[in-house]
């Protein structure tokens, strides 16, 4: 088993792309199809929720602020995946996001399970399952809309997929191969080898897992609004 201290950082980039992720759900509710869909999203976005806050609290228990991390923090100390950083472009794009941000989240979790505590690997069992559910859903519009708009399916998995294998590979190298299978789906729908991951560059930030800071505009979706209510 790894120390709490060495798999902190990775379970902490889980926990912000969950939150993230929960954020773009409910900003891109409404541009649903139907109530299911209303439903559906408002769902992801809750159990998304849900796992970011069980992880916080676990992050607690090795001595962060539970406070901090929830609504004391900025930009540039937000260590979600940069999968993430683009809103999404159309509803295609926001259903492909949602598979690969989900399938990447899956395999890293899976990878760490049998190196936490057991608290922790339960936690990271939910959060497997819950992105199953997550996939499933988003695959089956997958199978719509990727022969509506093929070039925005397509698109979408060129921008995405890529900087999800380097979180993937920043995360854990070991995952990578769970990752690529969990993505065969889209591979399959798109007719093209999946895209490799991106580069690191100069400017990847070690500690955060990305490469540069969270746009201002994707942090005002996410940060905390009315911290002050709670003095």
């Amino acid at each position: 088993m790894k120390t709490a201290t060495s798999l902190a950082p990775t379970l902490l980039s889980l926990a912000d792309t969950k939150l993230v992720l929960a954020n773009i759900c409910i900003k891109t509710v409404f541009n649903g199809r139907s109530i299911g869909d209303f439903a559906t999203l408002l769902a992801v976005a809750g159990t998304s929720l849900g796992a970011t806050r069980s992880i916080y609290r676990w992050l607690e228990g090795q001595g962060e602020s539970y406070i901090r991390l929830e609504r004391g923090r900025q930009a540039d100390e937000i260590a979600s995946s940069d999968l993430l950083d683009a809103p999404p472009a159309s509803w295609v794009d926001l259903m492909t996001t949602i598979f690969i941000a989900e399938a990447a989240i899956s395999a890293i979790a899976m990878s760490k399970k049998d190196e936490a505590d057991a608290y922790l690997s339960n936690q990271l069992r939910t959060l497997d399952h819950d992105s199953a559910f997550h996939m499933t859903y988003a695959n089956g519009w997958l199978k719509v809309t990727s022969e509506q708009d093929r070039d925005g399916f397509c698109t979408s998995i060129r921008n995405r997929f890529p900087l999800a294998m380097r979180w993937v590979l920043s995360c854990d190298e070991n995952a990578a191969d769970a990752f690529a299978l969990k993505c065969q789906p889209i591979r399959d729908l798109s007719g093209d080898a999946l895209p490799e991951a991106a580069s690191r560059g100069t400017g990847w930030n070690t500690t955060l897992l990305r490469a540069k800071s969270m746009p201002e505009s994707l942090f005002e979706i996410v940060r905390f609004k009315d911290a002050e209510l709670l003095a």
